[in-house]
């Protein structure tokens, strides 16, 4: 999966609501949220989260210090609080740490630290898993599959580009994937009724003939995408970005066929 295409940022400008093929379009800026992909190049640029990353043995050094510290507070609390706080407390019984009973905790809680380190790792695997059945649900060519939405949701919320897809005739109602890119996908007569695309890129996208009906759209980049015959009966708009979008005979809420 095109591990160097990042999500690209989404830059929404304040203007004057204005009419574009027939469509009144006001600006509303859509709220962004924090992405997988953000927050990976946000570690990336750390020496300290490149070398946790990249470091098994590094992530298993930091849990067991960690771990180790944690112990060392518990068993000190617990001694001073039996001497009633006296001076040197902190440092008494220290050997006490070294048991069978704590080297057993100390396990514990090593291992959960080093799960709670081990996230990033997790989601890497998830988007992968969702990337593959997302290509065995294509592969199909069964029209709704719940592993594909499923699969779409997850790769969208993580901020990774779904580009150039081929989703065309598939049924996706109810897809939530706000603030997505999704450049050049092929959408032809999909059914997207109900779907959550709104602040999604969807420049160049094909929408030919799609079920657009009750769709959310509010902020969605749709500059040069292709609705010819789609329908959008009840689609929210605002905000969208329309600018060289080809809507000849889309049905509006109107009922009439939008002019070319």
């Amino acid at each position: 999966m095109a591990q160097g295409a990042l999500r690209g940022a989404i830059l929404l400008g304040s203007r004057a609501p204005r009419r574009q093929h027939g469509l009144l379009i006001s600006s509303l800026p859509m709220p962004r949220q924090s992405t997988w992909v953000d927050r990976q190049q946000r570690r990336h640029d750390s020496r300290f989260f490149r070398l946790l990353d990249g470091s098994f043995l590094f992530r298993l050094a930091l849990s067991g210090a960690a771990a180790m510290a944690l112990l060392l507070v518990v068993n000190s609390y617990a001694t001073c609080r039996n001497n009633r706080w006296s001076p040197g407390c902190l440092w008494r019984d220290a050997e006490a740490l070294i048991s069978v009973g704590n080297v057993e905790s100390l396990s514990i809680v090593t291992a959960a630290f080093l799960y709670v380190l081990e996230a990033q790792k997790r989601r890497q695997r998830d988007n992968i898993e969702a990337y593959e059945l997302l290509m065995n649900c294509n592969a199909s060519g069964v029209k709704w599959l719940v592993g594909r939405i499923s699969a779409l949701e997850i790769l969208n919320s993580a901020g990774l580009p779904i580009d150039g897809q081929q989703l065309a005739g598939f049924d996706l109602r109810n897809l939530q994937a706000a603030n997505g890119r999704w450049h050049n996908v092929n959408l032809e007569g999909s059914v997207l009724r109900r779907a959550n695309l709104a602040g999604t890129d969807l420049s160049g996208s094909n929408l030919r003939g799609a079920d657009l009906r009750d769709a959310d759209l509010r902020g969605a980049i749709l500059v040069g995408a292709d609705l010819e015959g789609a329908l959008l009966e009840g689609a929210q708009l605002d905000g969208a970005e329309l600018d060289g979008a080809q809507l000849d005979r889309a049905s509006l809420d109107s009922g009439a066929p939008n002019p070319s």
